[in-house]
């Protein structure tokens, strides 16, 4: 196709258009507007041709044609792999949902169903530990700073109580029988006097039963790298509620941690009781050296 090459005429439908250089005809063929059953007509013919009778234009339309099914396979290829991608994220993405719901439902089911393993437990297991607790009465006085006297870090020493007001049913109150109350054995002191015995055993229970609801409290005053041992005592009143509680450690006789731990120990379920009133002492184990 020269420069002496005639120009084309040709229909779109009802329409003649043109006329067009040879290769404008080209570019529609590659371009598909035309095909070849398409008609064109050089100018001065007077007549019109399919491209496929016209030797110029053979070539181009295999060419194209050719083309035309490349693209076809390319599209159909690309289809069939955006298809197969996403399924396979759609499969992945539901096998993770399974895995995430499984993980939420066996926690659950560790959390309620394994034996001993509280949610305090669970969350505080590795951080904190509790050791055996011991129980005694508490001596016989009104004042505060005198009702327990036991060695604690450094010797012996009366350390500062957090305690709550005194009550008619508190600490302070009369011994004396009253009705409803639970039955206690008695036990001969020093001076031979009779007093009632309060229920070593039906508290320990509670104890042990309950002694990790303090973990929280002790966790806030957790130093990494440093283990800490912090010993508390605390006395139950005879109405089952816990009125006092000392913490026998220098940096924590006063402030948050004892105001958190009455205030969890005040929900332990007690029993009422009559005499001389328990005190009980646990010593925990905070953090881990190095």
């Amino acid at each position: 196709m020269g420069p002496t090459d005639p120009s084309w005429l040709f229909r779109q439908g009802e329409l003649i258009l043109g006329p067009l250089p040879a290769a404008k005809i080209v570019e529609k063929i590659y371009s598909h507007e035309l095909d070849a059953k398409s008609e064109v007509q050089a100018m001065g013919s007077g007549r019109f041709q399919r491209l496929a009778e016209i030797d110029i234009f053979k070539v181009h339309l295999a060419k194209a044609d050719a083309k035309k099914r490349v693209d076809h396979v390319a599209r159909t290829t690309e289809a069939s792999a955006n298809k197969k991608r996403n399924m396979a994220i759609g499969i992945t993405a539901g096998v993770l949902l399974a895995i995430g719901l499984g993980v939420v439902v066996v926690g659950n089911y560790l959390a309620v169903h394994t034996p001993g393993k509280s949610s305090e437990e669970l969350a505080y297991g590795d951080l904190i530990s509790v050791e055996a607790p011991t129980i005694s009465r508490a001596k016989r006085s009104g004042n505060d700073e005198e009702l327990v006297d036991y060695p604690g870090l450094g010797g012996p020493r009366k350390p500062t109580a957090v305690a709550v007001k005194d009550r008619p049913d508190g600490p302070g109150r009369p011994s004396g029988p009253s009705p409803g109350k639970q039955k206690l054995n008695t036990e001969t002191d020093n001076d031979g006097l009779q007093m009632a015995k309060f229920d070593q055993g039906t508290i320990n229970t509670v104890v042990k039963a309950h002694q990790r609801t303090l973990f929280p409290c002790l966790a806030q005053i957790n130093k990494p790298g440093q283990m800490q041992k912090i010993p508390i005592e605390f006395v139950i009143g005879n109405n089952g509620h816990v009125s006092k509680v000392w913490v026998d450690h220098p940096d924590y006789k006063s402030g948050t941690l004892p105001e958190c731990l009455l205030k969890e120990l005040q929900k332990w379920p007690f029993k009422n009781y009559e005499g001389e009133q328990a005190t009980v002492s646990l010593s925990f184990n905070i953090g881990k050296a190095g």
